[in-house]
């Protein structure tokens, strides 16, 4: 699997070298150096690394965590998000064996816990899973919980969902995350409640309850 998800990143990253070539330009004319943005993430066995991304906001030191009116992303940045074409260099990431296409998200060292992300031990960080796809406007969503960290409380479901990835992986299933993913881009509503909520509610349905509970605050 590790194999083939390099080969396949090589592939696509070749494919995709005008568009990142156009998208770097872009970002070094409208706002300078650095082009990629660069953050330390934890990974499988909880090893270090650096995750890349096209950078989409001012250079600044402010919070790790970004909400939806966040005035540090540009009006470039911000249409990089939403199409996720800032994710775009984590192609590097695969190819160097640190992530993989599906696999929970890497967080950054400040949120994590060794006793609830043991699912680390189970599975690389990926591009994408079944959080990215629920949680696919993060940012409103964490505007509407509120509170000092709203993170925190994303988070807790964020660890559950991967805790259920790691049970049920597989090939077929990455597949079928695959395509979500894509589908979410542009109809996360719709992505969610036909075809991520009913595979939930039948394996979990208190999981399903309380993710109910955080995706309708949008």
């Amino acid at each position: 699997m590790k194999l083939f998800s390099r080969t396949l990143a090589i592939f696509i990253l070749v494919t995709l070298l005008p568009v990142l070539f156009l998208i770097a330009l872009i970002n070094y004319i409208t706002m300078g150096r650095p082009v990629i943005y660069r953050q330390k993430r934890v990974g499988f066995k909880f090893e270090t690394f650096y995750i890349y991304k096209f950078r989409t906001m001012k250079i600044n030191n402010g919070p790790l965590i970004t909400t939806a009116d966040d005035a540090r992303i540009t009006r470039w940045g911000r249409f990089l998000r939403i199409f996720k074409l800032d994710e775009l260099p984590q192609l590097v990431n695969i190819i160097k064996g640190q992530m993989r296409f599906i696999g929970p998200r890497p967080e950054v060292p400040k949120y994590i816990n060794i006793d609830k992300f043991s699912f680390l031990n189970i599975v690389p960080p990926g591009l994408s899973d079944y959080a990215s796809i629920v949680f696919r406007n993060e940012s409103i969503i964490m505007d509407n919980i509120g509170g000092a960290d709203p993170y925190k409380k994303l988070l807790s479901c964020k660890i559950m969902l991967a805790e259920y990835y790691s049970k049920k992986k597989g090939f077929l299933l990455d597949l079928k995350l695959v395509a979500y993913t894509l589908l979410a881009i542009l109809f996360p509503d719709f992505t969610y409640k036909s075809f991520v909520q009913p595979i939930i509610e039948k394996d979990s349905p208190k999981l399903k309850t309380m993710l109910d509970k955080i995706v309708l605050l949008k």
